[in-house]
């Protein structure tokens, strides 16, 4: 039954193939399963008519995802939205020394392989290169963290994670440290995709400083492996879970209102960071010089209510964080506080660098699908801040709903509706400006949309 060989061979990093032929690293393209040319692509980044873009009829998707896509109205040069899909194979690694491996006949592949599914959604600022360069090269950065623990993620029944990497936890005291700090698989599956992203932030930096390019991106990320979905966010996408009677968020935002407290901290710890330009404090307005002693509200690093304090002469300089709604910025320069690149922004006009004030580390949340019960129209949407500028959650999951129930019997339904979302949040062009149904304003953004169906992928219906 079992055969005994003695092997030697180098330590494997071996990639899945790809789904489709890559488009050259310094050349913009649009999402590989799109399949378009280039004439194809400058032939659909008509901001006039802004056309949607979806996969051909004969390219299905991993799990049958819809994805749909719809260049800006004149806000940038290009669709700045990258979007990546595609199966992820983690391997066992070898060892580059000699050893002992035994292998059974009827062994297969599933002890030294993990099948896993991966989306991401890029939304890119200042250029389109950095979004390009995380939808090439951040799923590979994933894949090498998970295979590093490999051992690990392979035993999702074990009971904790071991102190040294290699070593298996006995009983006793030895793994106390697990059950104080709560330490579990997922953890470092959390651990891996955080070092992953930071990893990934580093290679996105030397690449745009070797082409002497800019610019920055949000990253949505979701994970399936061995039954969860793992959603990484770092920036202003948004993932939810739409069911029959329920709206699950599976992520948070990263803005400069949301992360105020975070960057007026950082502020306090590192005042030379603010130069002569800026103050930590935030006020209701800026302050004005017949303000100067004179008490008046503003609120500190420390502080989610507002106090009183009595107006500075520094208090006339320029808040750090400083705007009304979504015009709020950090240094008056970025809206988005997570995201990858942005190494070389600066503040207009003066030699500070906000970098500094800005994290490429996600949140991550965990869904377990096996916990759930899934019917045919449940579905994940995942979305750049597009498509969330103009709809709310309850408006996409009324429309989700609505849609997939008139198209039950549609084969392509979760593509047609991801094509309905882009063309809702689009609008129509109306005196010059592009509108929603209401009247109101549509969104200018670039949008792009996955639809990932949730019936017999996790639990039962």
């Amino acid at each position: 039954m079992f055969k005994r060989l003695r092997v030697r061979s180098p330590l494997v990093k071996r990639s899945p193939a790809p789904v489709c032929e890559e488009p050259p690293e310094n050349v913009y393209h649009r999402p590989h399963f799109l399949h378009q040319s280039p004439g194809e692509t400058s032939q659909n980044s008509d901001q006039m008519t802004r056309p949607v873009l979806f996969p051909p009829r004969n390219k299905n998707l991993p799990w049958c995802t819809g994805y749909a896509e719809v260049i800006n109205a004149g806000k940038s040069l290009s669709n700045e939205d990258q979007a990546t899909c595609r199966p992820v194979i983690l391997k066992k690694r070898t060892s580059i020394d000699e050893d002992w491996v035994f292998l059974c006949q009827n062994e297969d592949k599933q002890t030294q392989e993990i099948m896993a599914t991966y989306w991401g959604l890029f939304d890119g600022h200042g250029g389109p290169t950095a979004a390009i360069q995380a939808s090439k090269h951040l799923h590979h950065c994933i894949k090498d963290q998970l295979e590093d623990i490999f051992d690990i993620i392979g035993n999702p029944t074990a009971a904790s994670p071991p102190m040294r990497l290699g070593e298996q936890n006995g009983n006793g005291s030895g793994t106390s440290y697990s059950k104080e700090k709560k330490i579990c698989v997922e953890s470092v599956v959390k651990g891996a995709l955080e070092i992953a992203f930071k990893k990934c932030d580093e290679q996105i930096g030397v690449y745009l400083a070797s082409h002497n390019q800019t610019g920055g991106c949000t990253a949505l990320v979701v994970l399936h492996f061995q039954g969860k979905f793992f959603v990484a966010s770092a920036g202003d996408s948004r993932a939810i879970v739409v069911q029959k009677n329920d709206v699950l968020p599976l992520s948070n935002e990263f803005t400069a209102i949301t992360e105020r407290q975070r960057i007026q901290h950082l502020a306090f710890l590192k005042p030379e960071l603010l130069g002569e330009e800026f103050s930590r404090y935030e006020f209701p307005r800026r302050v004005k010089r017949n303000d100067v002693g004179k008490k008046i509200l503003y609120r500190d690093y420390f502080m989610s209510g507002w106090g009183y304090k009595t107006a500075e002469e520094d208090d006339l300089k320029y808040p750090v964080v400083h705007g009304d709604g979504r015009q709020t910025r950090v240094m008056g320069t970025i809206a988005v506080t997570r995201g990858l690149g942005d190494h070389k922004l600066m503040v207009h006009d003066t030699d500070l660098c906000i970098k500094p004030f800005l994290s490429c580390i996600p949140e991550v949340t965990v869904f377990d699908l096996e916990q759930e019960e899934f019917g045919l129209n449940d579905v994940l949407i995942m979305a750049t801040d597009g498509l969330w500028d103009v709809m709310s959650n309850k408006d996409v999951a009324d429309a989700v709903k609505n849609f997939l129930e008139d198209q039950k019997h549609e084969a392509r339904r979760y593509t047609m509706l991801a094509q309905y979302l882009v063309v809702k949040a689009r609008g129509f062009p109306f005196n010059n400006n592009w509108t929603l149904e209401d009247g109101s304003f549509a969104s200018y953004d670039d949008i792009s949309v996955f639809v990932i169906p949730l019936h017999n992928q996790g639990g039962t219906a």
